[in-house]
């Protein structure tokens, strides 16, 4: 089956995707949604603020169900909350605008364990980077230290939180929950970090989340200087509110961890650190985490 365009038919699973100005790539990830081949119907749902008007049409002739939001209204996991209120599937996929699908069997792949005789609450699809060469096709680039994984999730908060949490730190860029979870423990409001915090309290009720690790989307960005450190100090403001705590002990315990300046030595000296984000990175997100976990009072935008 594939995705279904009549909002009165019955469908087993919801698409749900916060957007605004997806641009080319929401349409790529509209299109790799299209071609899915499920055994199940599904829908596609969108709530976007703040997308052109010609945008929002041309989505809607995909055969996506979009509902708007005033910007001024945006909140992680209000956000979501709101997505899934919308949906009518009992599996609800949450897919980041730029993560994009590979293979028409993904849907398949993720959802398919939520489907078992005992589930589990959710599951967390695999996230990697594009590689250099689908990033050029894409136009984008690829940060030298990644976006997700370990390469840049060098700091102990994120290690940390990991290692407490069964080796999964979950994330909404690439996952789904049953609805019968999600009813039981919406996101509720979330600034940034609505993922964190819903896995934290899945935790606390003994709810296990699966890895589906063959379920795959491609996800990258790029960050100048202003924009790493807007990400790594909204970060730290995020792990504040659920609960962690990252000092200046730990800052300094980063700035001293061998394995990312290794890399950076190495990396220099190939010059293949072609911007100041890039080159000042292993220095930067230590003293930015820091600075947002301890002072922030609000995600930087």
């Amino acid at each position: 089956m594939t995705l279904v365009r009549d909002e009165a038919a019955a469908v087993d699973i919801s698409v749900l995707i916060p957007t605004r100005a997806g641009g080319a790539l929401l349409e790529e990830l509209v299109e790799a949604l299209a071609t899915q081949q499920s055994s199940r119907p599904f829908e596609l749902i969108l709530v976007d603020s703040g997308s052109p008007p010609e945008e929002l049409a041309r989505l809607r002739q995909s055969g996506a169900r979009v509902e708007t939001l005033d910007p001024r209204e945006f909140d992680h996991g209000r956000t979501r909350d709101r997505l899934a209120a919308l949906a009518r599937g009992r599996v609800l996929v949450f897919l980041n605008q730029d993560a994009i699908p590979v293979g028409s069997d993904w849907l398949e792949r993720l959802t398919g364990p939520l489907f078992a005789a005992e589930p589990p609450a959710a599951v967390q699809g695999a996230i990697r980077e594009f590689e250099p060469e689908e990033a050029a096709r894409a136009g984008l680039r690829r940060f030298f230290w990644d976006s997700c994984g370990p390469r840049f999730y060098f700091t102990r908060e994120s290690v940390g939180w990991i290692a407490r949490h069964g080796g999964l730190g979950f994330s909404t860029v690439h996952c789904a929950l049953l609805r019968s979870a999600w009813e039981e423990l919406p996101f509720g409001a979330a600034a940034i970090l609505e993922d964190k915090k819903w896995q934290q309290a899945a935790a606390s009720r003994g709810w296990r989340i699966g890895v589906v690790p063959d379920a795959v989307v491609r996800h990258t960005h790029d960050y100048g200087l202003r924009s790493l450190l807007r990400r790594c100090a909204s970060e730290g403001f995020g792990w504040r509110l659920v609960g962690e705590r990252y000092r200046l002990r730990d800052a300094v315990a980063d700035l001293a961890f061998r394995a990312p300046w290794k890399e950076w030595r190495r990396a220099l000296r190939d010059e293949r650190l072609e911007t100041p984000a890039e080159r000042w990175f292993p220095l930067l997100r230590p003293l930015a985490l820091w600075w947002g976990n301890r002072w922030s009072r609000r995600v930087l935008h």
